[in-house]
């Protein structure tokens, strides 16, 4: 799939799933005439699911239309690693939640206000299915919308694409918090997530393996190895726990829907015809949406995703989310429920670790070279299989002092 996108196409990829899907979206008086799917990403684009674009042929009434949609469809669940992930929450279900429920009504509370109307966060959804041998969501295609994967991914997102990041997820993280204040039975599909509860979901074992290549590294590195790492060896030991304490909500901290997986592979970007600059960032990928600290977005996103360069500005990406939550929240009129920014730094202090463990285990994936794309099973059984990239290898040098500074290794 990494060098075409022709696939074999699943037989319940039929015409009888395209006109449920249409006919849901649109309306009952749809008829399929063709079909055409294809590979929607490329390998390592996507770790949880897979990804088709449909170009679908109708009628309706007399008229004849064609559609670009894309069907998001859960991994096989006859594969040991995907069940357990996958199964251990009903993530597809939570998912259409997510697109099909909360949405919707976060866009109804920000399109009441002028200024913030229309500017969706994520596509639009057309229908969600699931049996027992597959479980599937259809979406709008971005693509088609002229949205795209950011360009140079390699290097990670420039402070023009991280401070526009930082903007939309305030704004999702404002309608969150004052729709939960109107219906908060709304969100209770959201208050676990697959690594908040007390389950081996089978990547335990991945996750140590990344932290033991990068003390592996270091060892190599006399300027690093003295302070470094023994607080690797020992972040190796118990990195499944750190991670699920850093995400576990604390009811008395300051919550928000968080989109849970927010790293450069779950946005799409529009840029500007004129100047080629980054305009508009849609999300993708719902599956671990959760109720907790806004810092575990900001922080997994920053230390997975911002290039080296856009690093040196955290504190300024930051401030932008800041003001742009509470600016929100004033025009929503749900001032009280600003934060202080005392209060925000605190809980991203409280989740330094997190910062450090988004940084070995994921941010290499990141900046993975794109012909070495690592295979999520194969992750989990064997010990060479993921490479540190020489980009990836330098960020650390940057951030590991750091973390080691700041105490949060």
């Amino acid at each position: 799939m990494a060098g075409s996108n022709e696939i074999s196409k699943p037989k319940w990829l039929n015409t009888a799933f395209f006109e449920s899907a249409l006919r849901s979206a649109e309306e009952e008086n749809i008829t399929v005439i063709s079909s055409e799917v294809k590979a929607a990403t490329a390998v390592g684009d996507n770790y949880g699911s897979d990804m088709y674009r449909a170009f679908v042929k109708f009628k309706r009434g007399s008229e004849t239309e064609e559609i670009s949609i894309i069907v998001k469809a859960s991994k096989d669940l006859s594969q040991e690693i995907y069940a357990k992930v996958l199964g251990a929450m009903n993530v597809f279900i939570q998912e259409a939640a997510a697109f099909a429920i909360v949405f919707p009504a976060m866009y109804n509370l920000l399109n009441e206000v002028p200024s913030i109307s229309n500017q969706p966060f994520a596509a639009k959804y057309f229908y969600s299915h699931s049996d027992e041998t597959v479980s599937s969501i259809v979406l709008q295609d971005l693509k088609v919308e002229g949205f795209r994967l950011a360009d140079n991914r390699t290097s990670g997102l420039d402070l023009k694409h991280c401070l526009l990041v930082m903007k939309t997820i305030a704004r999702f993280h404002a309608a969150s918090l004052v729709l939960y204040q109107n219906d908060p039975k709304m969100f209770e599909p959201f208050m676990d997530n697959i690594f908040s509860i007390d389950k081996d979901i089978g990547i335990g074992e991945m996750f140590a393996e990344n932290v033991n290549k990068v003390a592996k590294e270091v060892e190599t590195w006399p300027d690093y190895r003295e302070k470094i790492l023994q607080k690797l060896h020992n972040i190796r030991d118990t990195v499944m726990e750190q991670w699920r304490k850093a995400i576990t909500r604390n009811d008395e901290e300051f919550n928000v829907l968080c989109h849970g997986d927010l790293w450069l592979n779950n946005m799409m970007f529009r840029y500007s015809d004129d100047t080629g600059e980054v305009e508009e960032v849609r999300f993708v990928d719902f599956q671990l949406t959760y109720w907790t600290s806004p810092a575990v977005d900001l922080q997994y996103f920053i230390h997975t995703s911002a290039s080296a360069e856009a690093l040196e500005h955290s504190e300024l990406m930051i401030q932008e989310y800041y003001n742009t939550l509470c600016g929100i929240l004033a025009l929503l009129k749900h001032p009280h429920l600003q934060p202080t920014m005392a209060l925000i730094n605190r809980e991203l202090e409280t989740r330094g670790l997190y910062a450090v463990l988004s940084t070995i285990v994921c941010r290499n994936i990141v900046f993975v070279d794109r012909s070495k794309i690592p295979d999520l099973e194969k992750m989990t059984k064997e010990s060479d299989t993921l490479q540190l990239s020489e980009v990836y290898k330098e960020s650390l040098k940057k951030l590991l002092p750091l973390f080691e500074v700041k105490g949060w290794i």
